[in-house]
């Protein structure tokens, strides 16, 4: 398990607008073009307004990816959720996508990246991404 966090703005507030997935993938032929994209889409994050931080965590052995970001609030996550190249990930997202793939939003009195918490609350997701 390989797992990453970056501190992008240490702004303090009263609470937080999170967002953690699971994106496991269904082949490995889809391994390659996923891990570019996601590179692109770090660059994004670091110049995104009102991104706090991120993790990413990877099991390359199951194919699977998760992720955390924690931002100011919810309009600054929807603004980078509709920039490229996140948006061209979600949509090349439903065809690599393996059975479990999903995402949880929730708001978080600390900000911090917690694994734990996001690994319990992607039980009972926001969404969940349909196959192809």
């Amino acid at each position: 398990m390989v797992e990453k966090v970056v501190e992008v703005n240490g702004a303090a507030r009263d609470e937080y607008f999170c967002v953690a997935t699971f994106l496991p993938l269904r082949r490995w032929f889809d391994v390659i073009p996923f891990l570019l994209l996601t590179r692109c889409i770090e660059r994004q994050l670091k110049r995104a307004d009102g991104l706090l931080r991120y993790g990413l965590r990877t099991d390359f052995a199951k194919k699977s990816f998760w992720t955390i970001s924690v931002w100011l609030n919810e309009g600054c996550m929807r603004g980078f959720v509709v920039g490229e190249p996140h948006s061209e990930a979600v949509r090349r997202f439903r065809s690599w996508s393996a059975p479990g793939a999903a995402f949880v939003e929730y708001r978080s009195k600390t900000g911090k990246v917690d694994w734990r918490e996001a690994e319990a609350l992607l039980k009972t997701p926001t969404f969940r991404y349909p196959r192809s």
